[in-house]
């Protein structure tokens, strides 16, 4: 246990003093916030009540107050994705993988040790990330928003299904990059969905809907989105893709010849 414990340790050391954990918090935490309050004063110069006949720059009605600030949670969602994909891939450059099996033997325990390290830096960076733009977000409506410390229950109850969004695309981007050893797959196969194309497909056949990004969206979609708020539908759906992309990427690493090119 105290091995474990040590390796635990060693992968949150290796996370969060690489260039691309301060870069992504560089993105998240200061970033993100910055253009919820930005967008927070337009809304507030327009009128929580506009809409697109009021202000034909609207491509659809505000939603109301306790969903604001959800919109400014998806600019996160991208580096955090790229983020797991990095981690997951990272091992596999310059054979630092052979590094870390000389401290540690037990592929087992370097496996379980890279996702509960991976785990516990994706949970706080995301929530922290989160509750401040929702926050930051209801400091730049005014008088018109919420209170930015207390917020109100069905904003605390987004904020942690948007949290739980980023931890499980963020995982799934690192079993993705670890399964396939290298960080551009699960980019190619995530950022697209990011960018809408999840959701697009998702309009059109019922099946796209069990795609991650698609299935994500569904845990903290607003009463204005075009798709249905199901967070047991979504966090089912994207809780498998987790276990299969991590199950498989475990296997392969537990069995794979780390002696050859990789």
């Amino acid at each position: 246990m105290k091995t474990f414990s040590r390796t635990v340790r060693f992968e949150l050391i290796k996370i969060t003093s690489s260039r691309v954990w301060w870069v992504i918090c560089a993105l998240v935490v200061v970033v993100q916030p910055f253009l919820a309050y930005i967008v927070a004063k337009g809304y507030a110069q327009m009128g929580l009540d506009a809409t697109p006949e009021t202000h034909p720059g609207l491509a659809e009605a505000l939603p109301p107050l306790d969903y604001i600030g959800l919109e400014s949670v998806l600019f996160g969602l991208l580096p955090m994705v790229v983020f797991g994909g990095i981690i997951g891939a990272s091992e596999f450059k310059h054979h630092e993988l052979r590094t870390t099996l000389l401290c540690q033997s037990s592929r087992i325990q370097v496996f379980g040790a890279k996702v509960i390290a991976l785990l516990v830096c994706t949970t706080l960076l995301s929530l922290i990330t989160i509750w401040a733009t929702i926050s930051i977000t209801h400091v730049g409506l005014g008088e018109e928003g919420l209170h930015p410390l207390y917020l109100s229950t069905i904003a605390w109850q987004y904020i942690f299904f948007a949290t739980l969004n980023w931890i499980l695309l963020t995982i799934l981007s690192f079993g993705i990059g670890m399964l396939f050893r290298n960080a551009l797959v699960p980019l190619v196969f995530l950022v697209p969905q990011v960018y809408n194309l999840g959701n697009y497909l998702a309009q059109r056949w019922e099946w796209a809907e069990y795609l991650p990004v698609a299935a994500g969206n569904l845990l903290f979609a607003t009463p204005t989105d075009p798709f249905e708020h199901d967070p047991f539908k979504g966090g089912m759906i994207l809780l498998i893709w987790v276990m299969v992309a991590l199950g498989t990427s475990y296997f392969t690493f537990v069995r794979s010849d780390v002696g050859g090119k990789y």
